[in-house]
């Protein structure tokens, strides 16, 4: 892929994988070559196996080594290199992306992740598991899908206090910090306590007012970026949640536990009173409470 750099007034070669920047076609190709090539690598040390060599070394470098010196100012977050960090503050922190899609102005980092996004979204292509019969709009979703009808398969993120199974490493070790109390930032307002720096700007928000994230569509100011990327979907019509039972899409993944509830028949929210259960609470606190159950 080329691409034209106007503050420089150059003309770039961009790996179609990676996103990454070359001078010159014979250093792309190099590239490619030594890091790109499929070899079915394997770790040394744990064992696990890869397509790439470089997706075997950042995983040497981050799980066995804990090479992550560079720090992002924003949220805390650590990464091997200060290329990914800058990848990181630019699109998590400063929305701004290397690829933008042509049809809805979406931003990426990697030809990859909009090759998936034009697939799912604007070509409504879906992918359907062999074992389970089951379908999906996004291809990390069903490769991690896939892992779990392997009866040797042990989910590496589970919590031992609660049992929660989260989705990769960043997500564990932020969700463990609720149970150990580790790094708590405090609210100097109002006392609460989180456990990041960006989820402790995102709350002083609630008390500043600033909304820093705004939707490139109509321009609407968020006070987080996920309540944005949630709201942006009503301008793409993004739905990659979807019901197994009749096939029904949401935008958000509460919105479709909520709809399973009409097909497994689950109603978790009991009033007090009358002990009718609900739902959702909001059914629950609406509803006309006749007060307790009359005796028979």
């Amino acid at each position: 892929m080329c691409v034209f750099k106007e503050e420089t007034n150059e003309l770039r070669f961009a790996c179609d994988i990676c996103g990454k920047q070359f001078s010159s076609l014979a250093k792309i190709q190099r590239h490619t070559k030594r890091i790109h090539t499929r070899r079915n690598v394997q770790c040394d040390l744990c064992q696990k196996k890869f397509e790439f060599n470089c997706l075997l070394q950042h995983h040497k470098n981050t799980v066995h080594l804990k090479q992550k010196s560079c720090v992002c100012e924003h949220c805390d977050k650590k990464f091997v290199s200060k290329s990914e960090l800058k990848l990181h503050v630019n699109s998590k922190h400063l929305n701004k992306y290397r690829l933008y899609c042509q049809k809805c102005q979406r931003g990426f980092n990697y030809p990859c992740q909009l090759q998936e996004h034009e697939r799912k979204v604007h070509q409504n292509v879906q992918i359907k598991c062999d074992v389970c019969g089951k379908l999906f709009r996004s291809l990390s979703y069903f490769k991690y899908h896939i892992k779990t009808h392997d009866p040797n398969y042990k989910d590496e993120f589970q919590c031992t206090e609660c049992f929660k199974v989260l989705r990769n490493t960043w997500t564990f070790r932020v969700h463990m910090k609720m149970h150990t109390g580790q790094n708590k930032n405090v609210c100097d307002i109002c006392g609460k306590v989180v456990t990041s720096k960006e989820s402790l700007k995102h709350h002083m928000g609630t008390h500043t007012g600033e909304k820093p994230f705004k939707c490139e569509f109509c321009g609407k100011p968020f006070l987080a970026r996920k309540n944005l990327v949630t709201h942006r979907r009503t301008h793409t019509k993004e739905k990659p949640y979807t019901c197994n039972s009749c096939d029904k899409s949401f935008t958000q993944k509460s919105t479709l536990n909520v709809h399973m509830r009409y097909h497994t028949g689950e109603r978790p929210y009991e009033c007090s009173l009358c002990l009718r259960k609900f739902i959702t609470k909001t059914l629950m606190k609406s509803h006309q409470c006749k007060g307790p159950p009359k005796a028979k």
